[in-house]
Parts: structure tokens; C-alpha cells; sequence
């Protein structure tokens, strides 16, 4: 499977493998279409529908390598796809991608894109929409969190793109996408790879993963419990794109102070097999449901606009989960619990502030203003008066 950052022609992808041999000074230039680091895969257990998908990735710094794709949370039906993080030549990105398929009613679009973050349409290996960011990036050693929630508007699917820092606790929204195709949850075993796509196997490139999730479409959270690592063997052939590096790849369990994790490796002429392909490994899961500090609101301020309108304006902490949505209350200070003058409830990840009419003849003084959010795991933060702004 190859990165959907690079939709490409066979004739430019062979003119980018030789500018880099060249600079590399690599001794296989002669034998061009062979010296890719080994494709490898590990799918994950979570052979179920579901509308989350959580993972963690780690590069370590010895497991860098350019031009190398560690996708992280990869799924299939009617919207199919895939996110992760690339060493680029440009930087370190972030990828979310989701295919074009025959029961789309109308083209994939972008209905939310965070700062830094572009959409594009792709094609070569499928079609459909993708998106990449550079602005926030990554770094080796740290351990990032990939989460991805599908949620339903209409007869449309909508997806969200979540990533959090370990080193920083902060979570970003990266982008959110409309898939005009009804209930087309994330299906099949969660797919993580590995990929060299410019042929720089001399190169080792390493991806950790762990803490994975995905909460079926009943509720209930499933925690990845194994996975299957496997080579793409079909490249490991004579005149293959892997041939000069058929034996260089390795996978499975490793630990260290932050404790158990899955790994793959690819590329190196140190590289050697521990494992066969393929092979099936476990990481035993104590935990049932993630273990992310739920959302908690940091400040509101109200205000009032021309025409008799309330506008609400709200920001979270950003190292707790990051919101999904929020119900926004006006009530009567002197009326009974749960009656309402207005409410507004919406999913919608983004949104940080509201307008509400104030109703004719009701004094501000009068009025309770109350904020609740909930986040992409479907916790809710507590109950914040909101006051006026003086």
C-alpha cells in the first residue's frame, strides 16, 4: 500500500528514486525497483464495526527514516481509509485520507480544516480526498495519540481527526470530512504499515504502537488484544521492489520504561528476522475503556449583541479530550429545574461560541446561562454558569 501523499506516475516516481540514490550515494543504483525497505503490516484484532478508532505511535530516534509512512489506524467499508504520520522531505506531517467509493452520493469534502491543515483531492491507487499537516508536527521518542470519530448527519457520515502529544498533553483537531454515504462505520481488523515509498531500504526505519481501541457501534469499548504482523512477500521476489532487502524486517513485542508495545522494522542490512511472516503476537489489556483525562472547560464569557442576541463564547483546556459537542441553556432564574427559555445542543467539534435571541420581554438579570460540553469519547464536563461579561 503506498502513501497517499504521493499520487504519482510510474516515470516521476523512478525520477525521484534516482535524484535520491544519487545523493544517497547508494550502490544499488544500477538495479532500480528493488531497493524498498520490506512493506510491512500489523492488523490488530478488532475485526468488529465501530464509529471510534484510537492508537498510539511512537518513532524511536534510531527508527527514523525519510520518505517513510508509519500509518497508525487504517479501516475499510464504504469509507474506507487511512491516518498516521510521514518523515517528509518537507517535514514531519500528518495524514488522514479517506477513498472515493460507488455508494458515495456526492464527492468527499472538508467541512472543517485546523490551522496548518490541507485537503486535496488524490488518485493513482483509488480516489478520493486527503488531507496532511506540517505546521503542528512530531518528534522521535514521544508517543502520539490517533484518534478518529465517525458520527451522522443526516444521511452523510461525518469524520473527525484527533491527535494528542504526549509531550505536551495537547490535543489538536486536525480535520473533519463529509462522506455522503449513510452509516459507514469503520470496519474490518485496525491495519497499521510501515512504508518506505522512494526505495531507501538502506535505511532502517522502526514504528512502535500501542493502547489501541475501538468502540463498537452498542457502546461498548473493544481493546486491541493482539495483532497479526506479516511482509509483503510479493515484493521480496527477484525484480520486486523489496528483492535487495527480502530478508531485512523484523516485528512483534518489545518494552521499556513506558511498558509493552508492538513493533516494526524495516530496511537496514542490520535488520534481521526474530519473527516468522507471519506471525501473530499479544499484549495483555487490563483496562476497559481509555484512560484520557476527560474534557474540562476552562472559561466562558457572555456577552450581549445587537438585535437582542446572547452570544456564548467558550475555550477547553486542551490537554484534556478534546470536545465533540455542546448544549448551551437560557433559563429563567426564578423557573423550576429543567425549564428552559431556549437550549441549543449541537455536535460540532469546532465551534466555540453561539448565539441564542434573547426572549422579548425577559431581562438579562433575569436570565441562568449555562454551558456543558461533551467530548469526543462522550464524556461530559460539568455545568458552567456562564456570567455577563461587565
Amino acid at each position: 500500500m503506498m502513501s497517499l501523499y504521493f499520487p504519482r506516475i510510474v516515470s516521476e516516481r523512478f525520477f525521484l528514486f534516482l535524484l535520491v540514490m544519487s545523493v544517497l550515494g547508494c550502490p544499488w543504483i544500477g538495479v532500480a525497483g528493488q531497493n524498498a525497505a520490506p512493506s510491512s503490516h500489523l492488523v490488530f484484532d478488532d475485526n468488529l464495526d465501530g464509529h471510534i478508532l484510537v492508537n498510539e505511535v511512537r518513532v524511536p530516534k534510531e527508527g527514523e527514516a525519510p520518505f517513510t509512512y508509519y500509518e497508525t489506524l487504517g479501516w475499510r467499508g464504504r469509507a474506507a481509509g487511512y491516518a498516521g504520520i510521514q518523515a517528509h522531505p518537507k517535514g514531519h506531517n500528518y495524514i488522514f485520507s479517506i477513498w472515493d467509493h460507488k455508494s458515495h452520493a456526492a464527492p468527499i469534502r472538508a467541512v472543517y480544516r485546523g490551522a496548518g491543515t490541507i485537503t486535496e483531492k488524490f488518485g493513482g491507487e483509488g480516489t478520493g480526498l486527503k488531507s496532511w499537516n506540517f505546521e503542528l508536527g512530531w518528534e522521535t521518542d514521544a508517543w502520539y495519540t490517533l484518534a478518529l470519530r465517525y458520527w451522522p448527519v443526516g444521511d452523510h457520515s461525518f469524520y473527525g481527526y484527533w491527535v494528542r502529544s504526549a509531550k505536551t498533553g495537547k490535543w489538536t483537531h486536525l480535520v473533519t470530512m463529509d462522506v455522503a454515504a449513510k452509516e459507514a462505520f469503520f470496519q474490518g481488523g485496525t491495519d497499521a504499515f510501515i512504508e518506505d515509498w522512494l526505495e531507501t531500504g538502506q535505511r532502517q526505519r522502526t514504528v512502535n504502537f500501542r493502547g489501541g481501541w475501538k468502540r463498537k457501534v452498542d457502546g461498548a469499548w473493544y481493546p486491541f488484544g493482539s495483532g497479526r504482523y506479516s511482509v509483503n512477500s510479493w515484493d521480496l521476489d527477484k525484480g520486486k521492489r523489496s528483492f535487495n532487502f527480502r530478508t531485512n524486517w523484523n516485528g512483534g513485542i518489545s518494552r521499556d520504561q513506558t511498558g509493552a508495545f508492538y513493533f516494526m522494522t524495516a530496511g537496514g542490512r542490520k535488520t534481521v528476522p526474530t519473527t516468522a511472516n507471519p506471525s501473530r503476537h499479544e499484549i495483555k489489556r487490563r483496562a476497559d475503556k481509555p484512560g484520557y483525562t476527560p474534557i474540562k472547560i476552562r472559561g466562558a464569557r457572555l456577552t450581549m449583541e445587537k438585535g437582542g442576541k446572547l452570544r456564548v463564547k467558550w475555550a477547553n483546556d486542551p490537554t484534556t479530550l478534546p470536545q465533540f459537542g455542546f448544549s448551551v441553556s437560557l433559563s429563567d432564574k426564578a423557573a423550576k429545574k429543567g425549564e428552559y427559555l431556549a437550549k441549543v445542543t449541537k455536535v460540532q467539534p469546532h465551534v466555540r461560541e453561539v448565539e441564542i435571541p434573547l426572549p422579548a420581554g425577559i431581562d438579562l438579570k433575569r436570565v441562568a446561562v449555562r454551558l456543558q460540553c461533551r467530548d469526543i469519547l462522550d464524556n461530559q464536563s460539568k455545568v458552567l454558569p456562564v456570567l455577563p461579561t461587565e
